[in-house]
């Protein structure tokens, strides 16, 4: 199992990188460095399930264990999707793996984005390594972006 973490510092206000990472049309937009056509199922709401999926019905289902808007928000992941239906004997349900997202204010009206990943199987490590630095930097440019 590995624990890993991703930080960017993006221009804009954490309000405004917390809509684009849980807005549902931008998260299609900066997951594709995991996979294009990725989508979510749920609310980000503590306590609440959420299905993270690609186009043919593979992916994650999470449980947000904490949701403080603009601040941090926290998932646990419990299990694996497999044309659309949970896996019975996912590795997850037994040692799930951890998300927590923390957005700290910036003097100059930016925000920091920290992505802590814990328990990850050593065999995503490559993957996510490669993927999420390329993902946070396509939410960088959602979040920069003016409307």
């Amino acid at each position: 199992m590995k624990d890993l973490q991703y930080a960017i510092d993006i221009a804009a206000p954490a309000a405004r990188v917390w809509d684009c990472m849980f807005d549902p049309i931008a998260y299609r937009d900066w997951t594709t460095a995991f996979c294009e056509g990725s989508y979510y199922e749920g609310s980000w709401e503590a306590g609440r399930r959420l299905r993270f999926l690609d186009p043919k019905g593979f992916g994650m289902e999470a449980v947000v264990d904490e949701s403080q808007p603009h601040e941090k928000l926290s998932l646990r992941l419990v299990g694996e999707i497999k044309d659309g239906r949970p896996v019975a004997d996912s590795p997850l349900s037994q040692t799930p793996a951890f998300e927590r997202y923390v957005f700290t204010a910036r003097p100059d009206g930016g925000t920091q984005l920290t992505v802590h990943l814990q328990s990850w199987n050593d065999g995503f490590t490559d993957f996510l390594a490669d993927s999420w630095p390329k993902a946070l930097q396509r939410l960088k440019t959602l979040s920069e972006s003016v409307h």
